[in-house]
């Protein structure tokens, strides 16, 4: 028993955080967690990346909770400029969040530009970093943008799957493009 004390007793500001911030990640406890970020801030405890980017992924799950959706908002661009501030270089995953970060404010340009300057990371993109810029431009019915993204998406290698192709047909139909339509209908069969 008094080894745990001691363990306790002794355990690094970083340690704490880091436990903590499990307990919040399990429980999916955003307020908790902006709270711990916070004090974090405040008494200069070191951060890595893959505690911001729990962080960042809360901020993101909160952000469907439209009570919590302003604030996950403010902190999620908050803890990425603070990661970008003590020069954490990000990862995919972070690029990915603060895209749908970006996407769930209705700014499909700032999520797109985001993935766009993920080369600078040295990190490939995946389908999941494009989605959130994809899925808000469609929802605006900006077909254009829509295209870019998928041209960007060709040029990097990464191919659509059955949804990514099922919206930019929706958006196609409803803007009129029948060449884009007939283009992803073919698609869409030839993968069936």
């Amino acid at each position: 028993m008094t080894t745990n004390k001691k363990k306790k007793a002794n355990q690094t500001p970083e340690n704490k955080f880091q436990f903590e911030l499990n307990l919040c990640s399990k429980s999916k406890d955003f307020r908790s967690a902006i709270s711990l970020y916070g004090d974090a801030v405040s008494n200069k405890t070191r951060l890595n990346q893959h505690q911001l980017n729990a962080l960042l992924y809360l901020c993101s799950n909160a952000v469907t909770n439209p009570s919590l959706k302003h604030l996950a908002l403010d902190y999620g661009f908050r803890i990425f400029n603070h990661m970008s501030s003590l020069n954490i270089t990000p990862n995919e995953a972070t690029v990915a969040t603060v895209a749908r970060l970006a996407a769930a404010n209705g700014d499909g340009n700032r999520a797109f530009e985001s993935v766009k300057g993920i080369d600078k990371y040295n990190v490939a993109p995946r389908l999941r970093t494009y989605d959130p810029a994809l899925f808000c431009f469609c929802e605006f019915l900006d077909a254009d943008k829509t295209y870019e993204v998928e041209e960007h998406m060709n040029s990097v290698g990464v191919s659509l799957e059955e949804a990514e192709i099922a919206t930019l047909l929706k958006v196609s139909a409803k803007k009129g493009r029948a060449d884009r339509v007939y283009r992803y209908l073919h698609k869409l069969r030839s993968g069936v």
